[in-house]
């Protein structure tokens, strides 16, 4: 439900404030379809697929385990919103590595920021997200795993404003508030730039970025976002791409 409330509370503001309704209004039918089916999959199927399938397949490998986990509350949901956020900061690096660059790239194919393109992928480039497996597997493994759920739907809420343009001027209050522990729409507009992108691979923190040398936060916003793609919807959707159809670095 916190998800959920989460987009549609920044849906509602995407299509009230004047410039983000036009940006969002511009982008042509292929690029709804593109978004709209990411979304799709990633808000409802990879829910779906983690209580079901991976949780069904922990029960069939590891049936011994179910529950075997106590943790404190507090230390659950810091498990999701602290450790997995380091696993995901190393997983998004090795999207953007030369091996799976290539199913990672759809996503940075966008010109501007707004909350619907946030799950623009490729149908399957979900499944290379450790979120899907690890997140499964703690459900599984913890024995009250309600306060780690709370965490990961968290985590998904603020990937979706990240997504946005809310919070991007970093002379604002809220920007000076936040900046210092999280990565807000204006790092991740940087790593969305078109001259720029091996930077701010942080989900949550921006500790993982300040710590591995790869935070990358001025006061200006990247001058220009996306990076040039001729391929078609198609091959958008479905990967593999071919060297040749390949997307520019």
């Amino acid at each position: 439900m916190l998800v959920f409330g989460a987009f549609i509370i920044l849906a509602t503001a995407t299509l009230a404030v004047k410039e983000s309704r036009r940006a969002a209004m511009r982008r042509n039918a292929a690029d709804w379809t593109l978004d709209g089916l990411g979304l799709l999959v990633q808000g409802i199927g990879i829910p779906v697929l983690q209580t079901t399938l991976v949780y069904a397949l922990f029960v069939l490998l590891l049936p011994q385990a179910k529950g075997l986990l106590d943790l404190h509350p507090t230390l659950a949901f810091l498990l999701n919103f602290v450790v997995v956020d380091y696993l995901y900061y190393w997983n998004h690096r090795l999207l953007h590595g030369r091996t799976f660059w290539q199913t990672h790239a759809v996503h940075h194919s966008a010109e501007h920021l707004d909350l619907f393109i946030t799950s623009r992928n490729t149908l399957w480039t979900s499944l290379l997200i450790v979120y899907v497996w690890v997140n499964g597997f703690f459900i599984f493994l913890l024995r009250e795993p309600q306060s780690y759920i709370l965490a990961a739907s968290l985590t998904a809420s603020l990937d979706l404003w990240r997504h946005t343009a809310f919070g991007l001027k970093a002379n604002s209050r809220f920007y000076r508030l936040l900046a210092p522990l999280f990565i807000t729409p204006h790092e991740h507009a940087w790593h969305h730039s078109s001259t720029k992108s091996v930077c701010n691979f942080g989900a949550n923190l921006s500790l993982w970025d300040r710590l591995h040398g790869t935070y990358y936060s001025p006061g200006e916003l990247p001058s220009k976002l996306g990076i040039a793609t001729p391929l078609s919807l198609p091959r958008k959707l479905f990967f593999p791409f071919t060297r040749k159809e390949g997307l520019l670095r």
